[in-house]
């Protein structure tokens, strides 16, 4: 099963023209000045602005923190979370530039330091979407799913209009069982972001999870249509399409995504997997699934169409080898080795005959 790919960005949160305390009228003007500097991509004019203001009053948290804003920008993070925690010095309770140090420590895998950060980002100001989406993102580093939703609802209790923020929910929905829930928010992300590749494949898979197949092949199909080289589309597209019964639409699908993804086994096998199902005789079936294993020997379903395309050749001692092999994987033992078994008895030496048995196990 393909995973869903939340779309995991850290929101800065950029408030010009607002902030505790009150800058003098110079600095008031100077900060009015950086912001339009900073508009219009002036990094290096704005940040003089921010700093002339950080020098003059000692007090006011928007300067360094705003002078954060452009060493981000510029990427120096470094530079960036020493002006946040400059801001905080001032500030105690300046939300954004809790939030945006949350962000920076985040994204190096500092949770205890981001977890910190961000519940005091929200401590400080209830209204700020950006930090509870940003603690939506560590609650699902910290595997905690359930979590994660309730900061992503509460980002979009304040924006509702967060396609983004919708497709993480989505998300972290499907992790913790709610399909329901989860189409929900993937149609919500699908109507603020309809050009987005990534969340109408997450919409098709779901859709599949709930074996409405058609509606979930239209869903990946438009998903290949608005980014033809997302991998994800056409692997979902051709598992689809497999449990359609559509070989040779499988076939098409996984060939295009072993094309982009050419080092990934799951790929080779489920390519594998569709070219036995349209013609298990076929040169080209036997060298993708070897292929497969070639990738990864663990791969329980590459050697699982092995033993069916030994068995259709009338080949039992190489069927009962690839027994073997399937046999001695952990993630293909109970219904894949009890099928591959019913197969493998079927074999009678020299003479072809169809595999009936399928798999319903096996690495993927």
């Amino acid at each position: 099963m393909l995973a869903i790919q939340g779309i995991s960005q850290a929101v800065l949160a950029l408030l010009l023209a607002a902030g505790p305390g009150g800058a003098a009228k110079g600095g008031a003007a100077e900060l009015e000045r950086g912001e339009k500097l900073f508009k219009a991509g002036d990094l290096a004019g704005a940040l003089q602005a921010f700093d002339n203001v950080g020098k003059t009053d000692a007090k006011d948290a928007r300067a360094p923190y705003l002078r954060g804003v452009v060493l981000e920008k510029k990427n120096d993070l470094a530079g960036a979370e020493k002006a946040y925690r400059e801001a905080i010095a001032r500030d105690g309770h300046f939300g954004p530039a809790h939030n945006n140090l949350g962000a920076i420590l985040l994204g190096r895998n500092d949770l205890p330091g981001a977890e910190k950060e961000l519940l005091a980002a929200t401590a400080s100001d209830a209204k700020n979407a950006s930090a509870a989406f940003n603690l939506g993102l560590l609650r699902e580093e910290q595997k905690q799913p359930r979590e994660a939703a309730v900061a992503y609802r509460k980002s979009l209790q304040i924006s509702p209009n967060d396609g983004t923020c919708h497709a993480n929910l989505c998300s972290v929905l499907r992790k913790v069982g709610d399909l329901d829930g989860a189409i929900a928010e993937c149609r919500q992300a699908v109507r603020l972001m309809p050009e987005s590749a990534v969340v109408l494949t997450n919409l098709g898979l779901l859709l599949s999870d709930k074996k409405q197949f058609d509606e979930a092949r239209d869903e990946l199909r438009l998903a290949t249509q608005k980014d033809a080289k997302f991998a994800p589309a056409w692997t979902g597209l051709g598992r689809v399409e497999l449990r359609r019964k559509q070989a040779v639409a499988a076939v098409e699908a996984l060939a295009k995504a072993a094309k982009l993804e050419p080092k990934d086994s799951g790929v080779a096998a489920d390519f594998c997997r569709a070219l036995v199902e349209k013609d298990m005789r076929a040169k080209a079936a036997e060298e993708e699934c070897r292929r497969a294993v070639a990738l990864d020997a663990k791969n329980g379903l590459a050697h699982y169409e092995l033993v069916k395309i030994q068995v259709a050749r009338g080949d039992c001692a190489g069927a009962k080898a690839e027994m073997g092999k399937l046999g001695a994987i952990e993630s293909a033992k109970g219904p894949a080795k009890a099928q591959a078994e019913e197969i493998v008895k079927t074999c009678v030496p020299g003479k072809a005959v169809k595999p009936t048995a399928d798999a319903k196990g096996g690495k993927r």
